[in-house]
């Protein structure tokens, strides 16, 4: 390898560290579907929120800028490992987290 490869690939590096640090992507609040009912919160205040769905209460913490599952009572649990982006869904108790801007707008609607 020559020295003019050695500081390509340096920058190369160098480029996607500062892209990941200055693009985090995310957005700054989660909007809580359960129940029929929307919920907005913002990420920057921890706290634990219950929501009511069709099995019981689901509980969902906001900490550290971040939205997950803690607690559900579908039964495999699945909810409160996994993550799809910037959305998490316990299919079986009808609940959707999903993490974006405040101040989007509706951009089509399905029928």
């Amino acid at each position: 390898m020559k020295i003019a490869d050695a500081v390509i690939a340096f920058l190369f590096v160098l480029l996607i560290i500062l892209s990941l640090c200055l693009f985090e992507g995310g957005g700054n609040e989660v909007l809580i579907n359960a129940s029929g009912r929307e919920y907005r919160y913002p990420l920057s205040e921890n706290r634990i929120i219950n929501v009511e769905g069709p099995l019981g209460i689901t509980t969902i913490e906001i900490k550290d800028g971040d939205a997950h599952i803690i607690s559900s009572p579908c039964p495999n649990k699945t909810c409160l490992d996994t993550r799809m982006g910037n959305t998490v869904c316990c299919l079986p108790n009808r609940v959707l987290l999903t993490i974006g801007e405040s101040d989007s707008e509706v951009d089509a609607y399905a029928y």
